[in-house]
């Protein structure tokens, strides 16, 4: 009865289940956000899209890893300035023990044996369970006051540097800032501004200051905190620099990861306007086809003739 209209019947369910499946799949991008749930749903585009989500991934570790190097070059700057404050107080104290030839009353050998005792906590300052001015030896104190080679300076000046309270080594801490930006940063216990600053509360707390200040050792000790304070200074500016230089490669890294979050929503991400609009004339060819469908099911060659 409907030999003449079967093979037109089958292309319009072959349409139906075609159409029917699309919409499944644009049910299912609305629902999720996403245009297809497999890259093979986006062939044409899944390299491009695995290339940018691998650059994703990668540039994100890179400012996690930057921001905890600045986190821990924040920690440094501000045990510095620390120390900047305390040879800027010893000097001011040591400058007044000499003009007024009252190192005795004043005490100042009392006070720089307790300021020693300061910067050695200072200098094993710790973040996160690292040692930060103990150069690559991250898990060891760098300052030991009380180490074998650390002794008394020799009455002979100008005196001679003396980095034996040192048990860190000296390595610079390095960092890959960006694909191809690699930083040296941080600094160590045993550099010439810390050294300064210890041998010169070292030379005024084991000087003889009663009855007669000995004024040779205490004017060796004044100026190696006058150096001291410069050196600390130029660290402190060094420090800076440095977290300038990871700021600006995050500041890059930011605008490199913002443009392959757009790309990557242009590649795998739904287009709602586009979605429902393809939705609703899906469901209109389908209500058409069923119409259609039923049309010609009461199509008969009897009822024609």
């Amino acid at each position: 009865m409907r030999v003449t209209n079967f093979a037109q019947q089958n292309f319009i369910f072959a349409q139906v289940q075609a159409i029917q499946s699309r919409n499944v799949d644009q049910n299912i991008a609305i629902t999720s956000g996403k245009t297809a749930q497999r890259y093979s749903g986006i062939a044409s585009d899944s390299k491009r899209l695995v290339s940018i989500e691998a650059t994703h991934v990668r540039i994100t570790r890179f400012i996690q890893n930057n921001q905890l190097i600045d986190q821990r070059l924040q920690t440094m700057e501000s045990s510095v300035s620390q120390l900047i404050d305390i040879a800027t107080s010893f000097r001011t104290q040591l400058v007044g023990s000499l003009n007024a030839n009252n190192a005795t009353v004043s005490g100042v050998n009392v006070e720089a044996t307790n300021l020693m005792q300061q910067v050695a906590g200072i200098l094993n300052t710790d973040f996160d369970g690292r040692y930060l001015f103990a150069g690559s030896k991250t898990n060891i104190k760098p300052v030991d006051l009380a180490a074998g080679g650390f002794v008394v300076p020799p009455s002979t000046y100008p005196s001679t540097a003396d980095t034996n309270y040192y048990l860190g080594d000296d390595n610079t801490l390095a960092a890959q800032a960006g694909p191809d930006l690699n930083l040296s940063y941080g600094v160590r216990a045993n550099e010439s501004a810390f050294e300064k600053l210890i041998r010169s509360l070292h030379l005024v707390s084991t000087a003889i200051v009663s009855p007669t200040p000995d004024a040779a050792r205490l004017n060796d000790g004044l100026r190696l905190v006058e150096e001291a304070i410069t050196e600390l200074t130029q660290v402190v500016s060094g420090i800076g620099i440095t977290r300038s230089a990871i700021d600006t490669a995050n500041k890059g890294h930011e605008e490199t990861l913002l443009y392959a979050e757009q790309t990557i929503g242009e590649i795998g991400d739904t287009d709602l306007a586009k979605a429902i609009t393809i939705l609703t004339g899906d469901r209109a060819a389908l209500e058409a086809s069923f119409a259609t469908l039923a049309q010609m099911r009461t199509i008969s060659l009897l009822n024609f003739l």
